[in-house]
């Protein structure tokens, strides 16, 4: 299995193994430099764009009910699909 890593010189994100085996070193495609893994979503950001997309479409249909409504069910679908952040 692969996972994405971060070029800490140029930004450029590579494909290396999850596992990197004993005294091998895995460098940048672009400018060999170091790899760093990416950080993972734990969803707040999306909760968060959840909450104000889903607000915003509740009003639109419901009036403030509905924002209500929508903001809770946006945060809530946004905070399990981690996209995000």
């Amino acid at each position: 299995m692969s996972a994405e890593y971060k070029c800490k010189n140029c930004g450029a994100i590579n494909n290396a193994p999850q596992k990197w085996e004993e005294g091998t070193q895995y460098v940048c495609h672009s400018c060999d430099g170091e790899l760093e893994p990416l950080k993972q979503g734990n969803g707040e950001t999306s909760a968060a764009v959840g909450l104000i997309g889903g607000a915003a479409l509740g009003a639109s249909i419901a009036g403030p009910a509905g924002a209500v409504i929508g903001g809770v069910v946006g945060a809530v679908l946004g905070k399990n699909a981690k996209g995000l952040g």
